[in-house]
């Protein structure tokens, strides 16, 4: 049997991607950790960050000695940067094969074919807004994870200045609601417990289809299946975030109490040059009111430094945003210019100096304000999904609290994939450490 290496970048919706292209391979081909005894190479991948980018240039750069030596090895890129860039992959790159864009991943097993007749090298880019998502099951060639993604939208409408995923992922297209249940039933049948609905912005998802229900409706008909022990969604744009969802986040118990919120600033003068259709008085509103209806709500965020034109004072309010929301996770990043987005051509660029200042202070008050929440954990028992045993150290068990806490604890054997009762008694930065108490189911 030939063997597969795929190596991803990027966001959930792309190793999503990947799986759904290694269960496309099947059965003609099986997964290898190896690349050097892989027959096909596959890089997905991802352009939000140009260092995201260039890591993906290394990695297949390097691959070309490996074409030398094996000339019948296929070397594909797939994802962001395949549609960004088409064609001038090929001439960066002669020795890749294939580029396929974010929905032309579905055709891999047929141009594979062409490929493997000598009709290459083979560039599709094709975006459509009649585009549907074929419904491939993941691969079963091993244990499914406690946890599983699930698509449910592609592309995005938004056109944040500072964006390409209009442009990689193309327009906001909804799956078809059935198509949806009739994969979270199958992955519940294989063990998984908990599910992870995607898409650029969930909070719209159906609004553009007929007869589909809402991101709120489509929650609590997921959380009806039976077998669905939890449910979690990203990302949410904050303009998009209704009093329906809000609702439903504390209502339903199977939805967890956990939000990913992305505000990238805390100036209302750079949201507006971003484009995000809120203002931080309209964000703190909706983080106000989320914790009425649910108090226990964890709550984390996305973070932009160094946006054209921030100044002193812009950065100053994202920080005092900081202290007042108080995230237990930001994901924070440089502003990097990118190819179509609308930012690239804003003049008063920050200094990359000044921007890594501004990165260096978020870090420092965010590491502060995560290791006051975590050691506010301790003493105290909370459910934890178990997803495994921990990667770092065999004798202990893995699993993550409903706020989405990684906790790592010691316990009796064979308790993956159920929940369980722990008592917290330490504090990392990163996680926390406790004691298995009982078994929930």
């Amino acid at each position: 049997m030939k063997k597969v290496f795929i190596r991803t970048f990027g966001c959930q919706m792309n190793i999503y991607d990947s799986e759904r292209m290694l269960a496309m391979l099947q059965p003609d081909y099986t997964p290898t950790q190896e690349w050097e005894e892989a027959q096909l190479i596959l890089v997905n991948t991802c352009s939000v960050r140009a260092k995201a980018e260039q890591k993906v240039y290394s990695l297949v750069g390097r691959l070309k000695h490996l074409k030398r030596q094996r000339p019948e090895v296929i070397i594909g890129i797939t994802g962001c940067v395949a549609q960004q860039e088409g064609e001038n992959i090929l001439k960066r790159l002669p020795h890749v094969d294939l580029v396929l864009g974010t929905q032309a991943i579905y055709r891999l097993p047929q141009h594979l074919k062409q490929i493997e007749a000598g009709h290459g090298p083979i560039v599709d880019i094709a975006l459509g807004d009649d585009f549907t998502q074929p419904l491939v099951f993941p691969t079963t060639t091993e244990d499914l994870p406690v946890k599983a993604f699930v698509t449910i939208m592609q592309g995005c409408d938004n056109f944040c200045t500072y964006c390409i995923v209009p442009h990689t992922r193309g327009r906001e297209i909804s799956r078809p609601p059935e198509d949806i249940l009739k994969e979270v039933e199958y992955l519940v049948s294989k063990g998984v417990r908990e599910i992870i609905l995607l898409g650029q912005n969930v909070n719209s998802y159906g609004r553009k289809e007929k007869r589909f229900p809402s991101f709120a409706e489509l929650l609590r008909q997921v959380a009806c299946i039976p077998g669905v022990w939890r449910v979690r969604f990203t990302t949410s744009h904050p303009k998009d975030l209704t009093e329906e969802l809000m609702q439903t986040l504390a209502e339903i118990p199977e939805v967890c109490e956990y939000l990913h919120l992305p505000v990238q600033s805390g100036s209302n003068r750079i949201l507006r040059l971003m484009n995000r259709g809120y203002t931080r008085e309209d964000y703190l509103s909706k983080v106000k009111r989320l914790r009425q209806l649910c108090p226990d709500i964890t709550l984390s965020t996305d973070i932009i430094v160094g946006f054209p034109g921030e100044t002193e004072e812009d950065f100053q309010a994202t920080l005092d945003l900081l202290e007042d929301v108080r995230y237990a996770e930001i994901f924070s990043f440089k502003y990097s210019d990118r190819p179509l987005a609308r930012a690239k051509n804003f003049p008063s660029k920050v200094a990359e100096d000044v921007k890594t200042c501004r990165l260096a202070q978020v870090h420092k008050l965010q590491s502060r304000i995560t290791r006051e929440i975590n050691e506010s954990f301790i003493g105290q028992t909370v459910e934890v999904l178990v997803e495994g045993k921990s990667p770092k150290d065999k004798t202990l068990w893995t699993g993550r609290t409903r706020s989405h806490h990684v906790v790592n604890f010691i316990g009796p054997e064979g308790l993956k994939g159920h929940l369980v009762y722990v008592l917290i008694e330490r504090a990392g930065q990163h996680s926390l450490r406790g004691q298995f108490k009982d078994l929930i189911r």
